[in-house]
């Protein structure tokens, strides 16, 4: 798994490099996008559809899936977010453009809650799926990780809209 992280994010770097140009980092950001929301409410599709159907081996596959989507689309998507969004911020940040900040602001609160709580949740789910995918601390464990990854995928939400209004926000 550490080296599946270590190639997503060597491979975001180098396609986010600045030499590539505006419409190339604009793509990437939007690719990156697009890895990051699809996977955030595809694996909340499918997790509900695994805790909906009571099977215990639906419940396994799905919580080890989640962490696995999560390196191979999350943390790409995120990186290409960051990494081209803050390349072609900096012309955005030089006009002061208030929705840039409250967008960064959002993003980041979404990144924290996904490492500081969704992420513990998972590995204990994943752990917990092993013997007991169906029982009461699964289902309590899961009804956490759809509250606050409701929260972490709102966020983004708001975000893209910003991203693709850009009102005047003060």
């Amino acid at each position: 798994m550490k080296k599946g992280i270590l190639i997503a994010l060597a491979v975001s770097v180098v396609l986010s490099l600045p030499f590539y140009g505006y419409m190339w980092n604009l793509f990437m950001h939007i690719f990156g996008a697009i890895l990051f929301m699809g996977n955030i409410i595809v694996t909340a599709a499918w997790l509900s559809m695994a805790k909906r159907s009571g099977s215990g081996g639906a419940v396994q596959m799905a919580t080890r899936s989640v962490v696995v989507t999560d390196v191979m689309f999350t943390l790409p998507g995120s990186m290409l977010l960051l990494l081209n969004g803050g390349i072609m911020g900096t012309v955005w940040f030089k006009e002061k453009a208030p929705w840039i900040f409250a967008s960064i602001a959002l993003f980041l609160l979404s990144a924290i809650i996904w490492v500081a709580v969704l992420v513990p949740l998972q590995r204990r789910m994943v752990a917990l799926s092993q013997s007991e995918p169906t029982g009461p601390e699964m289902a309590a464990l899961m009804g956490k990780w759809f509250r606050f990854g409701g929260i972490a995928t709102l966020l983004p939400f708001i975000t893209l809209v910003l991203m693709v209004a850009k009102p005047k926000l003060w």
